[in-house]
């Protein structure tokens, strides 16, 4: 007797937001986070509501808490065993130490009023002492980082500023294992930089989507693996079938427009206890599974990525809604499409490629001097 296989399954994400950027991300992760969890032939495309809808297609299940519990479950990752971690964070405690060392002194040098050949002197004969015990210690944590992580590509670092040398040696170790169905960690790491590109202190420079950089001491990479630790069906479920209620603190990747808190439009302090921004911890972890749609790229002498345009003061990020079921090789391409790049995308010529919409946000600073946060402006549609 033959066994009818069950036929493939549909199911809307009403929680998530095409109109914004952190909805539209999280709706590109959680495809990447189906897939990645075993459901191979799953698609995404998008209908129009209330807002834009995203809806996933030839999934195995209609039933949304089995789904999250899905996602839930795999983005979690890897479970890191307590010595592990313990070694972790005493490595990290270590560098952190030697780090500052290098630094208090280079700021005691430069308070001595020290000019030209006698500044020259006190570097070489105080501070550069002290950089080979920076630099052991720092590999030391980065060997201890990669046994103590959930995920390969957070053996980066805390945040995305690795040399040239320890990219391509992470190039390396992901590229020997991964294969063309299993190459997650090398897409995020040819998403976060590239080798070619590289900011004066020799780190290489990041993608744009790097909003936290150490600000109220949270890091990129840091933010994901405390985002990992908080993954549960029911957070899950809240981001993708439900309004959000902003519950969440703190761990933020900033894509949210309604983060960007402008003081002098508020009544009160925002980092006052009571008035403290809050987020979707689970948007965010999806919104970071995205970025290996979004590779980046050297050109024109600087870093490139997918769907960012750098020629105005405030990068902005444009992205389209679809709609046919596409799966993530088929986004990658009409994340590229050059239309969208363009000040006024032609409408006609998206629609003949199954774009029915496209969405800019700028890359905005928040704040004064050096005390600013970055964010998103306002989505408008173009």
């Amino acid at each position: 007797m033959t066994t009818l296989a069950k036929p493939p399954r549909s199911l809307d994400l009403p929680g998530l937001d095409g109109a914004n950027p952190l909805g539209f991300l999280a709706a590109l992760g959680t495809l990447v986070t189906v897939r990645r969890a075993g459901e191979a032939d799953a698609r995404l495309r998008w209908r129009r509501g209330f807002t834009w809808v995203p809806l996933l297609e030839h999934i195995s299940t209609c039933d949304p808490d089995v789904l999250s519990a899905t996602v839930a479950d795999a983005l979690r990752g890897r479970t890191v065993s307590d010595e592990d971690e313990r070694n972790r964070v005493k490595m990290q405690r270590a560098f952190d130490a030697a780090k500052k060392a290098v630094e208090d002194k280079k700021k005691e040098i430069r308070t001595r009023g020290l000019r030209g050949k006698d500044r020259t002197e006190a570097i070489e004969a105080e501070v550069r002492p002290l950089e080979p015990d920076r630099d052991q210690k720092r590999r030391q944590w980065l060997d201890a980082l990669k046994k103590a992580v959930s995920r390969p590509e957070l053996a980066v670092g805390k945040h995305i500023d690795c040399t040239d040398v320890e990219y391509r040696d992470h190039a390396n170790t992901f590229l020997e294992g991964s294969d063309q169905a299993d190459r997650e960690a090398l897409d995020l790491l040819a998403a976060f930089g590239s080798d070619a590109c590289l900011e004066k202190s020799g780190r290489i420079a990041a993608t744009p989507f790097c909003f936290i950089k150490g600000s109220g001491q949270q890091y990129f990479l840091d933010t994901v693996r405390q985002l990992m630790e908080l993954a549960t069906l029911e957070r899950v479920r809240q981001t993708l079938f439900e309004s959000w209620g902003y519950r969440d603190e703190k761990l933020s990747m900033r894509w949210d427009p309604i983060e960007a808190r402008r003081y002098a439009l508020m009544d009160r302090d925002p980092s006052a206890s009571g008035n403290e921004s809050r987020t979707m911890s689970m948007a965010n972890l999806l919104a970071y599974r995205a970025l290996a749609l979004f590779p980046s790229a050297p050109r024109r002498g600087r870093l490139a990525t997918t769907a960012w345009d750098h020629a105005d003061e405030h990068p902005t990020f444009t992205w389209p809604i679809w709609e046919h079921p596409a799966q993530p090789d088929t986004i990658r391409s009409i994340l590229q499409l050059s239309e969208l790049g363009t000040a006024r995308p032609d409408r006609s010529i998206l629609r003949a490629r199954g774009v029915v919409a496209a969405f800019r946000a700028s890359r905005i600073k928040v704040g004064t001097g050096s005390n600013y946060k970055i964010n998103f402006s306002r989505a408008r549609g173009v």
